[in-house]
């Protein structure tokens, strides 16, 4: 087996480096292609660095953003099942938010390749419900970045607002709402009527507005370069 020592010096920075990114280190990884992934995987879902001190906490999200570049399908499994340590302090929290926000981005980076497996793990009564909500989030920005798509993962997910877990409902109805797919205004209103969506996950009033906004700017993010994504997006975020 060949070792890139280059690549491993690359991914090795990844823990020393802080709240940025430096892009020239990026470039160096992003280049190295599918050789990448797995190691940034490794990285990405040790979650528990979240809740440690600088510069080590920042890694997981460094990790995180590099896979969105590299748009390989097979990081949409353990990235969706990784769960997300308790958080000692309000700072340690946010960057779990942070890490959590970013997942289903990653996902819909994929493009139109990520539709199957994510389909796949949203049906999967093994995917927690964490990971469900991630994954109908996912199809939710991949109608941004696949426009195309659209038709065919609002007939999905309304598809899926009648099973029996009224909290995976929530997530279904929530992802079609950020969407703002107003033809599904009347699927999901009578799937709150008879029950099948938990009112205390996701309330209707907003939900409605959402729906009828016909506007999924709100997912626009997806499409953010990696330096962009850092600019609009920093990982240690001024205090208000």
């Amino acid at each position: 087996m060949t070792i890139d020592f280059d690549l491993v010096e690359y991914i090795r920075q990844i823990r020393t480096i802080g709240a940025e990114l430096p892009i020239p280190l990026a470039h160096h990884i992003v280049s190295s292609g599918a050789a990448a992934v797995a190691p940034l995987v490794a990285i990405a879902i040790d979650t528990e660095l979240l809740t440690g001190a600088a510069p080590l906490c920042f890694a997981p999200l460094h990790a995180l953003r590099l896979l969105g570049e590299l748009r390989d399908v097979s990081y949409i499994a353990p990235i969706i099942s990784a769960g997300i340590p308790s958080a000692p302090d309000k700072i340690s929290e946010q960057r779990g938010v942070i890490w959590d926000g970013e997942v289903p981005q990653v996902i819909a980076r994929c493009g139109a390749d990520a539709l199957a497996p994510t389909l796949a793990l949203l049906d999967d009564e093994h995917t927690s419900n964490v990971g469900h909500h991630r994954a109908a989030i996912a199809l939710a920005y991949l109608t941004v970045e696949v426009p195309e798509l659209m038709a065919e993962i609002v007939a999905a997910l309304e598809a899926r607002l009648t099973t029996s877990d009224v909290d995976r409902n929530a997530s279904v109805a929530l992802a079609l709402a950020n969407m703002g797919s107003e033809q599904s205004y009347k699927v999901v209103m009578e799937a709150y009527k008879v029950g099948h969506i938990a009112k205390d996950a996701v309330q209707p009033g907003p939900l409605r507005q959402l729906l009828l906004s016909r506007s999924n700017a709100r997912l626009a993010c997806v499409k953010h370069p990696l330096g962009e994504r850092y600019a609009h997006h920093p990982l240690n975020p001024p205090a208000n």
